[in-house]
């Protein structure tokens, strides 16, 4: 299975609006607003790399009111995921939650990397990309406070990892499905 992140910029207030369009590409299995750098963060998946290339390009990058993107392609190797469907839409509904872009001194740290990320309960999915960013990791938590201690305290005191980025939830407005 193919899948990318796309991270969106847009004119203020255009969420609703881009995130309605979105709900329209068939690949896209998540979107939802954010508060930080990006406004919107969108998931796509698909057996044929071919859709998601063309959704990204004639799809999401053709929705006006969007100022840029970022494009995390997903590597073929395993990642993590510790919930199913009926546990994520709980999650979804009653708990914070965020992505975390991680950035490693060296690429060989990757398996130790993702064996820490493993041990920690609130990290539910991590994925590894393609490109400058090495992971991308969906956390969850009761509060964004907690997201912050567990970025801090134990997401960035992982040997091997040298910056990251977080980019928080907002599940209204957005989708999954």
């Amino acid at each position: 299975m193919a899948k990318a992140y796309v991270l969106i910029v847009n004119e203020p207030g255009a969420e609703n609006s881009i995130i309605s369009n979105l709900s329209k590409i068939s690949s896209i299995t998540d979107a939802h607003g954010t508060f930080g750098t990006y406004d919107i963060l969108t998931k796509l998946e698909s057996n044929d790399e071919d859709i998601i290339q063309n959704d990204i390009t004639n799809g999401i990058r053709k929705i006006s009111k969007i100022r840029s993107t970022l494009t995390l392609l997903v590597d073929k190797k395993p990642g993590i995921l510790k919930v199913n469907e009926i546990e994520q839409k709980v999650l979804d509904e009653y708990t914070a939650q965020a992505y975390v872009i991680t950035i490693h001194r060296v690429k060989t740290d990757e398996p130790y990397i993702m064996k820490k990320l493993q041990e920690i309960p609130e990290v539910i999915e991590v994925d590894l990309l393609i490109g400058y960013y090495e992971m991308i990791c969906k956390i969850s938590a009761p509060s964004y406070n907690d997201i912050s201690e567990i970025v801090t305290s134990k997401i960035r005191k992982i040997s091997g990892i040298k910056s990251t980025i977080t980019v928080n939830v907002i599940n209204n407005p957005g989708f999954s499905r």
